[in-house]
């Protein structure tokens, strides 16, 4: 239900779910997990990955959980704890890939589906795209980790407004919120989402990874200590990237990182 495929420098992972608007499953949770996993163990192969592109089907990028399956695990505790574990390491995992991420959004985008999308660095939606989150409307909660990454993205009051109104929100509304990047056509949007990750595969992974690293460690989330981060940031200037980084720059080409 998870299809995960390598193009080059490109990594992308598609939600194969339709009739279930990409709901997610455990065995989909776990997919997810272990496919951000091979992606950081590679980061230092010269032929790693240099971004990642999460999509689900045209029409539905993700509706959440999959209650059927979720209501199935209410008498079991150990089931439901373990199902709660994997989603909530594959969302980490996923949010702190030294690589950029990158959701292209098409229809809804709800509940734990939201929070594969506040995961990644970039989201572009389309017309199509909307976005809530309704554990109130459920008798439950938000987990912290899920919450932490709303107020990054939305700030206090937003994030109330979404968690404890359950408002919905339609395309422009999350683009004026800054929950979307940009929106652009349903026909356009595997373009955009191609050139974008064509832009972002120009830049020097050491730079992507060293930012992503401070953003986590400034964001709460990160699993690298402030001395680690300043460590790398001092390293940077004597590395391979800088050089060829100055030489363009002093030569007015384009780096080859």
């Amino acid at each position: 239900m998870i299809e995960f495929t390598r193009e080059g420098p490109l990594a992308r992972l598609s939600v194969q779910r339709a009739e279930k608007k990409n709901a997610f499953t455990e065995a989909m949770w776990r997919k997810l997990h272990e496919a951000c996993a091979t992606l950081a163990a590679e980061q230092d192969h010269p032929d790693a990955a240099r971004v990642l592109i999460l999509q689900g089907q045209p029409g539905a990028f993700c509706a959440g959980a999959d209650i059927e399956e979720l209501t199935g695990m209410l008498q079991k505790p150990a089931v439901l704890a373990a199902n709660n574990a994997i989603v909530a390491q594959a969302q980490q995992a996923l949010q702190r890939l030294p690589l950029p991420t990158l959701a292209l959004i098409d229809g809804p985008c709800f509940g734990g589906g939201f929070g594969i999308a506040a995961a990644c660095d970039f989201r572009i939606g389309t017309p199509r795209s909307s976005f809530a989150v309704t554990p109130a409307r459920l008798g439950l909660l938000y987990s912290v980790e899920d919450t932490r990454r709303l107020l990054g993205l939305l700030g206090p009051s937003r994030t109330r407004r979404l968690l404890l109104r359950g408002e919905r929100l339609d395309a422009a509304t999350a683009l004026s919120w800054g929950v979307l990047d940009t929106v652009v056509e349903s026909d356009a949007l595997a373009a955009t989402g191609a050139q974008w990750a064509a832009d972002l595969a120009t830049q020097s992974p050491t730079s992507m990874a060293g930012i992503k690293a401070t953003l986590g460690l400034l964001g709460g989330y990160g699993e690298t200590d402030e001395a680690q981060v300043r460590a790398t940031f001092d390293a940077a200037f004597t590395g391979p990237d800088f050089a060829e980084g100055a030489a363009a720059f002093l030569q007015r080409r384009a780096p080859r990182f």
